[in-house]
């Protein structure tokens, strides 16, 4: 569809004006390139395993990771499962998300993913609610995790 050619030009673009640089921001290059590779792909599975299989979501979590949800806390892959499960059935869908490394001083491969979008509940009134939801990804070995996820609902301006 027409904002996917978008955004695989504007990522085209990017990619191309990164090639561009000197070796040192080579680097840079290939972060840039990892970051939208793993923000994509984790966008596509945890929405899907939230709204369609949230009895496994608690396997994108680590035992340090932790949430913040319009406000309730929560923390560890046990206790954000447990909290999930306990929420209505959902339907997301996403208006936009982008993806982007962040600077790491200690050698670990992170990427901040922001997303924005709409959510129905099972059970509650027609009305699609709307949301920003921000996670920032550490991998692990070959495996990604979510280390921070942030939850809120957002009123129209």
């Amino acid at each position: 569809n027409f904002q996917t050619c978008r955004l695989v030009a504007s990522i085209s673009h990017i990619m191309a004006a990164f090639s561009q640089l000197g070796p040192s921001q080579g680097a840079l290059s290939a972060k840039v390139g990892e970051a939208i590779e793993a923000g994509e792909k984790f966008v596509e599975i945890f929405y899907e395993t939230f709204d369609r299989r949230r009895q496994l979501i608690a396997g994108l979590y680590s035992d340090v990771s932790f949430v913040v949800w319009n406000g309730h806390t929560k923390s560890g892959a046990v206790d954000i499962s447990t909290f999930y499960q306990s929420l209505p059935g959902s339907e997301h869908s996403l208006l936009s998300y982008d993806c982007q490394p962040v600077a790491d001083n200690q050698g670990q491969t992170t990427v901040l993913v922001s997303c924005e979008g709409v959510v129905k509940f099972d059970g509650h009134s027609n009305d699609q609610e709307l949301f920003s939801q921000n996670f920032l990804l550490t991998k692990q070995g070959d495996v990604w995790k979510i280390g921070s996820d942030c939850f809120r609902f957002l009123d129209q301006l």
